[in-house]
């Protein structure tokens, strides 16, 4: 049997750092002992493992504990924390698999909390809780920028499913290090180590684990993305977790409704792929779109919402006793009192030659905040003259040698925000090309060129290692066909749209009328881009989240 290499990191983080080893008086110690449960570790014994989801929290009265990065052939130690202290993952708060494990190195006396336990901890102590969560949070931020614990992907640039698995990932609020086996020398001795030949990547290493070409699909059941719910009640059932899904989740939830939030991909929607969103009220100076669905994220687990990734609604339908059934696509189902159509909108396709090619491999539908890294010293392409287009371009100018900005209309000022505008004027990297389309996509394994033409027909070809489409969005309705109605551009009717609707699909009660985000089905609501009239923007979405649970309390009630 092989046997597993042990390693200490050269450097440990300073038990001296009051954010990240906040010390607690014997008065905080005496009144956790009486929450939680007292148990003794000796050494050598494994508080919680690497990879594992619901890992207990800890608040250590005195001993001595080693956090490990395990790793396939080999534990690096990379970490410690001693007495006076509590311990744990901020996995034990957004239900992800822990970054590390924890193991004692000496006999170690613990207070023990699972995660009912902390959520009841927490609810009886709130500002105690926001001490927790900002230790927690810095940790994460400290083993993310040392790379430990990391999710490591290795492929060559171009691939598709690589693509898939990556975006999976970082949607999903999950580190992960990216690894290109044509470029980076580093890959090479990975694949080394684990005797995997190139010719069988995209490789994913996650702990132990190795997955060799894994889809998307296999790496979310792997991580247990997935919320097993079948035939399981609730009270509010939400569909997609982008502000407005996320919004009724956290109200949701706060309000004692049993809740799930059912999301397509990965939470945060359109907005959680912004890297800088900077008119959104409480945050003078901007916040991206990640640390935004992090923070909601957080609050919604909080109070005990049910958050399934990866996990797509396929139907509405009538369900026993009045309720509403909502079919996933993994053959599971959930019954609810109340829905909340939260889907949003996906983006249009840009309708050229190549794109279909190269998409996930050089045509992208978002630009992260890894993609600017990518993207250094190269040529990129930005389609779209709306704010996300805007965002992306004054992002990956950071890096970029140069982006261009492609717009069909005459200027930007007339779609784009004025902060956007006026940065994107002052960028000496970004040059803004109207009256403008994409003719065709080209390249190799991955995009290197795109030929673009002007109103009048004439033509460039221009270098390009990247094209970034964003050129509006048509909603996600697909699960209520047949039972919503939804005006001429295919957006979800409610209130007065309802209210006037006929026919099979018109409003069925004759005592009240529609809410005003309630649909035609009484129950079911609309938030956020998938109705009709709706802002566009980050907080009107976070609007309609918080305003349809209020009338979901009504009907509830009724």
């Amino acid at each position: 049997m092989a046997t597993t290499q042990v390693i200490r990191s050269e450097r440990f983080p300073d038990l001296g750092d009051e954010v990240m080893f906040p010390r607690l008086s014997d008065s905080k110690l005496a009144w956790f002992a009486k929450q939680g449960e007292r148990k003794t570790f000796q050494p050598g014994e494994v508080l919680y493992e690497h990879a594992v989801r619901d890992a207990p929290f800890y608040v250590v009265e005195r001993g001595l504990v080693e956090l490990v990065d395990r790793k396939p052939g080999k534990d690096v130690h990379i970490a410690q924390a001693d007495g006076r202290t509590f311990i744990g993952d901020i996995a034990a708060f957004t239900g992800e698999p822990t970054i590390s494990a924890c193991v004692a190195v000496e006999e170690t006396q613990v207070i023990m909390f699972d995660r009912a336990g902390l959520r009841d901890m927490l609810a009886r102590w709130p500002e105690f809780g926001e001490h927790i969560f900002r230790t927690l949070l810095a940790r994460r931020a400290w083993h993310e920028a040392e790379g430990h614990g990391v999710m490591r992907l290795i492929a060559a640039r171009g691939s598709r499913r690589a693509f898939d698995v990556r975006d999976l990932l970082e949607r999903n609020l999950l580190p992960v290090r990216a690894y290109d086996v044509d470029t980076d020398a580093e890959s090479a001795q990975m694949l080394e180590w684990l005797d995997i030949p190139r010719s069988e990547t995209p490789v994913l290493v996650h702990a132990t684990r190795v997955m060799r070409n894994p889809s998307a699909a296999q790496v979310a059941r792997s991580l247990g993305l997935r919320a097993e719910i079948d035939g399981e009640r609730f009270d509010l059932v939400v569909l997609g977790a982008g502000p407005a899904g996320l919004a009724a989740a956290v109200y949701g939830g706060s309000e004692g409704l049993r809740t799930l939030v059912a999301e397509a991909w990965a939470p945060g929607g359109q907005a959680g792929t912004s890297t800088r969103i900077e008119n959104y009220l409480g945050f003078p100076s901007g916040i991206s779109g990640t640390e935004l669905t992090r923070k909601a994220t957080l609050q919604a687990r909080r109070f005990d919402a049910v958050l399934s990734s990866f996990h797509r609604a396929v139907e509405l339908a009538d369900g026993p006793e009045g309720l509403v059934r909502i079919d996933l696509d993994d053959g599971q189902h959930a019954l609810a009192r109340t829905v909340v159509m939260a889907t949003g909108a996906r983006w249009r396709e840009l309708q050229a030659e190549g794109v279909e090619r190269f998409r996930g491999a050089g045509v992208y539908h978002a630009a992260m905040a890894t993609d600017a890294e990518r993207c250094r010293g190269e040529d990129v392409i930005v389609v779209g003259g709306g704010n996300s287009a805007g965002q992306a371009a004054v992002h990956l100018a950071s890096r970029a040698r140069s982006v261009r900005i492609v717009v069909r209309g005459e200027a930007l000022k007339s779609t784009m925000s004025h902060y956007l505008v006026d940065r994107i004027e002052r960028s000496p990297r970004i040059e803004v090309m109207t009256r403008t389309e994409v003719a065709t996509v080209d390249g190799a394994a991955t995009v290197e060129s795109v030929t673009l033409r002007d109103r009048d027909g004439a033509t460039e070809t221009v270098p390009a290692s990247a094209l970034f489409v964003m050129i509006g969005a048509n909603p996600c309705t697909e699960a209520s066909t047949g039972m919503l109605a939804v005006d001429p551009a295919g957006y979800l009717l409610c209130g007065g749209g309802a209210a006037a609707c006929g026919g099979h699909l018109g409003w069925p009660l004759a005592e009240r009328e529609p809410h005003m985000l309630e649909t035609v089905r009484p129950g079911v609501f609309a938030a956020g881009d998938v109705r009709a009239g709706a802002s566009k923007r980050v907080a009107g979405a976070v609007g309609d989240g918080a305003m349809v649970v209020r009338f979901a309390h009504e009907v509830l009630a009724g």
